[in-house]
């Protein structure tokens, strides 16, 4: 008898052995393989969020040509509703208040797919290891990575340079021909409702689209989602 509970208890140890490394391995898999180029994994997960979107687009304010300067840093949660059960979804909101980009974020192991939404434009975010791939309208627009958002495809022209300085007020970016933005840095920020961007001078569209995506990059992403 004390043999055959002693075998039992070997074996429901192995047991649970071998259950515990199926699950990491299948979770690590996981992990890595949302991250593969067309990988089915990251395609599944980024129409569960497209599909999560379409339940709020209606709440969003039309993006004009001076919305760029009145987004603000403040944000709103949405409530979950049927196809975001796996998503933290909300709002960035204007200073004056009105819902003017939603964001759906899933979250896989300690990455993130970020999909955010003006009434016009859709940006997604995969964050990798280091790096993070911006994509615009369905369109790979670029990888952010040491601090520079680099152009897709072999040439990897700089589209932009953050210069991050967090004990000042407001960290820099850096765009082609000169155009120079200020992303406001959260935990300097003052006032109840400060901008999340200054400007010098308006931006062309595709200056515009470029720097949109690095202020969502910066808080959607690389930030803490409030």
């Amino acid at each position: 008898m004390r043999f055959l509970f002693s075998f039992l208890v070997i074996v429901l140890t192995l047991a649970f052995f071998i259950t515990a490394v199926i699950y990491l391995l299948k979770r690590a898999f996981g992990d890595w393989t949302v991250f593969r180029p067309d990988s089915a994994v990251f395609q599944d997960a980024l129409y569960r969020l497209r599909q999560c979107a379409k339940e709020y687009l209606a709440e969003l304010v039309p993006w004009d040509g001076e919305m760029f300067s009145l987004l603000s840093l403040r944000q709103s949660r949405a409530p979950r509703k049927g196809e975001c059960r796996n998503a933290y979804v909300g709002y960035l909101l204007s200073i004056f208040q009105e819902p003017v980009v939603l964001y759906c974020i899933q979250k896989v192991g300690k990455h993130k797919i970020v999909l955010a939404r003006t009434h016009d434009r859709e940006f997604v975010f995969r964050q990798k290891e280091k790096a993070v791939d911006v994509w615009l309208n369905g369109a790979p627009l670029g990888v952010f990575s040491g601090n520079a958002l680099l152009s897709a495809g072999k040439e990897e022209k700089v589209l932009a340079e953050l210069r991050e300085k967090p004990s000042e007020l407001h960290s820099e970016l850096l765009l082609p021909g000169g155009s120079t933005v200020s992303l406001t840095n959260r935990e300097r920020a003052l006032g109840p409702n400060p901008r999340a961007a200054v400007m010098v001078k308006a931006l062309e569209t595709r200056e515009e689209d470029v720097a949109l995506a690095l202020v969502l990059l910066r808080l959607l992403v690389l930030g803490e989602v409030k």
